[in-house]
């Protein structure tokens, strides 16, 4: 599935946006990763075979909230000025999942590794920065043994 194109939007100060035109691509890469961009919400079904991740499938809506993930990736402002970006993934799974994740910063213009936390069995991820944002991408996905 590939998102439709569309024109992003944010806030950088009171006076100033950030626009981009987003293509048509692909929600999920080869390599299983994610490019998110801040507004949207993504549902990527994931099957598992023992343990291991084997197949992931972006889908429209929420069928089978057993196996699959809600990653959605916001901004926050206040007085129309930008003040941080806000990163949800839930974990519907009985295992702890774990992932990286790269962001791309607008004042640097270069992709980053930033650090996340593991998301523990059934609950959300939440991680927030102070930077603008324009793009997330997290993959390298697993489950953490016991």
């Amino acid at each position: 599935m590939k998102r439709e194109p569309y024109k992003l939007s944010l806030a950088v100060d009171k006076d100033t946006f950030y626009e981009e035109e987003i293509q048509a691509v692909p929600y999920i890469f080869p390599n299983n990763s994610v490019q998110v961009y801040p507004g949207e919400t993504i549902f990527i079904e994931v099957e598992q075979e023992n343990g291991a991740i084997k197949k992931m499938t972006a889908v429209k809506e929420n069928k089978d909230p057993q196996k699959t993930l809600v990653i959605s990736f916001a901004q926050t402002t206040k007085n129309k000025a930008h003040e941080s970006m806000m990163l949800k993934i839930k974990n519907p799974f009985s295992q702890t999942l774990k992932y990286k994740a790269s962001i791309f910063l607008f004042k640097q213009k270069k992709w980053t590794p930033t650090d996340v936390y593991p998301i523990e069995p059934g609950l959300f991820g939440i991680e927030i920065w102070p930077d603008l944002i324009t793009s997330i991408g997290v993959g390298d996905w697993s489950f953490q043994s016991k």
